[in-house]
């Protein structure tokens, strides 16, 4: 049952339920107004400075270079100021061909030709009707003087010569092949010549004069050649100053990277030289050929007689036993020798003890000296230096024999330690140094031989070396001009010929060769072959054309030619 005190809560809950709903008096606010909130700014849009590349510039060129200034803008870019690389042509700034505007890249492409070509230039209109579809034109590039030549590059040669000359004609004898290709389909189907940038030179090639001018040569004239790509950026001059500041100057011909090495024959200031250094003057000798060494940064001279203030006059019937005034080291300081090779043969021919004072005379001077010395461990000790930042290592030893160092006595290095003629201690050497990074020039004072091929035991000898690591081997002995054995491995010269010593018979011991080998950011770009007959018993003077090729073609006949693979 509900009790009474139950019954009255549910009725007070039941009336509640029925009640009508009360309406709330509503609050009405004081104030007149509600607050409106404040819209967010509208952004300006700022519109980016723009750079554009010419898409139609060598692929090698415009990637390398539109990458750059993509970075460069990320970098520079703000919200206040964007900068972006557009495919737009009517950019702010603008990268095109020409010289106009701040430079950013120089190509200079080089003409050259399989190494055993005798030609050694042509002429720019020549090379222009070559292009322009008269393959006959350059039929004097051939060695017959008479085929038309073929000429090979790569399409991105190519894309920089049609802003130089115009598309060229289509002809068989212009051909496009890989850039790995170019070498050895050159030399597969010579006569051939190829168009390629300066910096891609190497060894087997040959670098070919265009009017004149020689790319080979520290003081070529830029502005007289014309097969030069200039790209430049034009426009904004506030966005071309960041540009500038950040991207240096490309040029892949940067003579601050080059380095110039002339390695010489045979000196020997004695005999019929000596007589003529009287009666004309000490200079006499080197006046027609100074700047084949003068211009060179490393000057080498294989000086073979030591100077002693008691030498006798000189004259013809000196025989073979030598010494030198030292009055005549001015002919040496007139060339501008930087480097001495200690290797021949006449060193002690007057005692060991004249060679001391002569070290000392080359020490005066500043000139390095490698190949002997004041004692056994001198004589082999290489000399290193770095030109430009090409690092370079000479060594070299006397194999013939005479006038070896001992530990205690100055003379020239044996090619090994207790036995001259094994070549271990050198290769040991030469391995050594081209693994430290070096380039290595190996001289060897090798048996004489007075004929122009070399013998089955020389070329074996001389390969030793290029095959254990060295760039270049020289025949330092050679009193008879020889021939060479060239390959990607390196550069072989067995015989360069005399230099300052003129009086012997043969008309091969009067032909001789300064080899003017050019390096380039760190690598071995090939040689500079000059080529000079000795008059007047003393003189080197620059051959004619005619005695040149006749030169060349002997050599290159006795020579080995490995082909590129």
């Amino acid at each position: 049952m509900i009790s009474r005190i139950q019954l009255v809560v549910l009725c007070s809950l039941l009336v509640a339920c029925s009640a009508a709903p009360q309406t709330p008096t509503p609050h009405i606010p004081t104030s007149t107004s509600l607050p409106t909130a404040t819209p967010p700014p509208t952004p300006t849009l700022v519109p980016p400075r723009t750079i554009w590349v010419d898409p139609v510039l060598p692929t090698d060129v415009h990637d390398p270079l539109r990458a750059a200034l993509r970075e460069l803008a990320h970098r520079i870019s703000t919200p206040a100021r964007p900068v972006t690389v557009s495919i737009h042509s009517n950019a702010d700034v603008r990268v095109v061909a020409g010289k106009e505007g701040l430079p950013l890249v120089t190509r200079v492409y080089a003409l050259a030709a399989p190494f055993p070509t005798i030609a050694d230039g042509l002429t720019f209109e020549d090379f222009r009707r070559f292009w322009a579809g008269e393959p006959h034109a350059l039929a004097y590039l051939s060695n017959d003087r008479e085929t038309p030549p073929t000429l090979f590059m790569d399409a991105h040669t190519r894309a920089g010569l049609v802003f130089l000359l115009g598309p060229p004609a289509e002809s068989l004898y212009i051909r496009l092949v890989p850039t790995e290709q170019l070498l050895k389909a050159a030399w597969e189907n010579q006569p051939a010549f190829a168009v390629l940038p300066f910096d891609q030179l190497s060894v087997q090639w040959k670098l070919l004069h265009l009017d004149g001018v020689n790319l080979f040569e520290r003081e070529a004239d830029l502005s007289r050649y014309p097969l030069v790509l200039h790209v430049s950026a034009q426009g904004d001059p506030a966005l071309l100053a960041e540009i500038g500041a950040a991207l240096p100057p490309q040029h892949n011909r940067d003579l601050k990277k080059m380095a110039i090495v002339a390695m010489t024959g045979v000196t020997a200031l004695v005999r019929g030289t000596a007589v003529r250094m009287e009666e004309k003057g000490i200079t006499y000798p080197a006046e027609k050929i100074r700047d084949w060494l003068l211009t060179a940064d490393v000057t080498h001279i294989s000086n073979e007689v030591s100077f002693w203030e008691r030498c006798p006059p000189p004259s013809f019937s000196s025989g073979i036993v030598m010494c030198s005034s030292p009055r005549y080291i001015e002919l040496l300081r007139y060339v501008g020798t930087d480097v001495i090779e200690l290797t021949g043969n006449h060193l002690w021919d007057y005692g060991y003890q004249n060679l001391i004072p002569t070290l000392e005379m080359y020490a005066r001077e500043g000139w390095g000296y490698f190949g002997g010395g004041r004692n056994l461990d001198e004589a082999l000790r290489p000399l290193t230096m770095t030109v430009n930042g090409n690092r370079l290592a000479f060594v070299g030893c006397n194999y013939f024999g005479a006038n070896w160092a001992r530990e205690d006595v100055p003379g020239s290095a044996p090619c090994t330690p207790g036995d001259p003629r094994n070549l271990s201690y050198q290769i040991q050497l030469i391995r050594q140094l081209k693994a430290e990074g070096y380039h290595v020039i190996a001289t060897l004072q090798y048996e004489e031989y007075y004929f122009y091929e070399a013998t089955p035991q020389q070329r074996r000898d001389f390969a030793a070396l290029r095959d254990a690591g060295a760039t270049i081997v020289n025949g330092s002995q050679g009193h008879h001009a020889q021939g060479f054995d060239v390959s990607a491995a390196g550069f072989i010269h067995w015989g360069v010929g005399n230099l300052f010593f003129g009086d012997q018979r043969p008309i091969g011991a009067r032909q001789t060769m300064v080899d003017r080998h050019v390096f380039y950011d760190n690598r071995y770009l090939g040689v500079d072959l000059r080529t000079a007959f000795i008059e007047d018993f003393s003189q080197p003077r620059p051959m004619t054309a005619e005695e040149r090729a006749d030169l060349l073609r002997k050599l290159f006949a006795v020579s080995v030619f490995v082909p590129p693979r």
